[in-house]
């Protein structure tokens, strides 16, 4: 996939084949974003797998007796000697690698 943004070496940036004349002014907002998506070097199939990385999931508790939690993405069981995953410093699943959401304090850590 080419680029449709050009940079010149003193900064200077423009889309190719077309003269700041000749682009609306509602549009420079725009192409500023698509300059800084395509000076990532990244594709679209790079961003979408980015995107799920980054979504938060939640682990639940499975088996009080046991204190046993699962992860809401891959559903790897673990057990804890004591407390959670929060309490023991989880921030990612260490079974997928998802970012686990603490979200806001609430009491439906206990099984339903």
């Amino acid at each position: 996939m080419s680029k449709l943004i050009y940079r010149e070496p003193n900064g200077n940036w423009g889309v190719k084949g077309v003269s700041w004349a000749e682009i609306p002014d509602g549009l420079y907002g725009a192409l500023y974003k698509l300059k800084d998506y395509e000076e990532t070097g990244l594709n679209p199939a790079h961003v979408k797998e980015l995107a799920g990385c980054c979504r938060l999931i939640d682990w639940t508790y499975q088996d009080v007796e046991h204190n046993v939690w699962q992860c809401g993405h891959c559903g790897a069981l673990h057990r804890f000697e004591a407390d959670g995953p929060e309490e023991n410093g989880f921030s990612f699943c260490p079974y997928c690698g998802m970012n686990i959401d603490w979200g806001e304090e609430e009491d439906d850590d206990e099984p339903a």
